[in-house]
């Protein structure tokens, strides 16, 4: 008897959720440990020149071209997705790929709205408003509880790079309808969320560790969608079917 091999990697809990999950917490303790969200931010500030603040918080190619025209590029591709998720709903020729539109609309939507929910809670500052940095407030790291008087900030995770980071969820889109194109969704996520992430920590609005939550936040997001909206499911066909055809 010849043991079949899935050569598509289908979802697995340990590749999946497990492995990263643990890779992602040895890297968010060595950034609050170390403290190396404040050396990063210290390196571009020198790098830049700054003084008293951020040359690039307003220049025209950071704050125009990738910050608003980033956050316009989320909407025009969020639109589009809402689209697409309408149209498989009316269209018999989309029908087929709705349940996989609505995986990555919730993945999508929720990821966004996950960080921006976090960010009204927790007490982290901009660089921009450190001390350090031309600020007026002390550096607190994320774990941290802050001093008596003073002021919450909302600046933890990224929002602004959680809109490309969200894209992951396409890593899940592919690996249903073709798993061979799976990794270039993950690719087109990542590094429009690393853009967009890089683009924040050169203009002072946000630390590197505040990314690397939102694309945790946004991967973790998609997998459980995944999970439930296919792989749970699909198991419990399996076990609805058989009672069925036994009566």
């Amino acid at each position: 008897m010849h043991k079949t091999v899935d050569v598509q990697q289908p979802f697995s809990l340990e590749r999946h959720i497990s492995y990263p999950l643990m890779l992602f917490l040895l890297v968010a303790a060595i950034f609050e440990y170390f403290q190396f969200d404040l050396n990063i931010a210290q390196y571009f500030f020198s790098l830049e020149g700054g003084v008293d603040s951020w040359p690039l918080r307003g220049q025209w190619l950071s704050e125009n071209v990738l910050h608003t025209g980033g956050r316009n590029l989320v909407i025009v591709l969020g639109t589009a997705l809402l689209i697409s998720l309408g149209l498989s709903c009316k269209s018999k020729r989309w029908n087929q790929y709705r349940r996989n539109l609505l995986c990555l609309t919730l993945s999508v939507l929720t990821s966004i709205l996950l960080v921006k929910f976090a960010k009204e809670f927790t007490h982290v500052s901009c660089p921009w408003d450190v001390i350090q940095f031309g600020g007026q407030f002390a550096y607190v790291p994320i774990f941290s509880p802050l001093p008596n008087g003073a002021e919450f900030g909302q600046c933890f995770p990224g929002g602004h790079s959680s809109g490309g980071y969200a894209w992951v969820a396409l890593y899940y889109f592919a690996l249903q309808l073709k798993p061979k194109l799976r990794w270039y969704g993950l690719a087109f996520g990542i590094l429009l969320g690393a853009t967009f992430s890089l683009t924040q920590q050169l203009r002072g609005a946000h630390f590197f560790s505040h990314g690397l939550w939102s694309l945790a936040i946004s991967w973790f997001t998609a997998s459980s969608y995944y999970y439930f909206l296919f792989v749970r499911a699909k198991k419990q066909n399996r076990l609805v079917i058989p009672e069925m055809t036994s009566h």
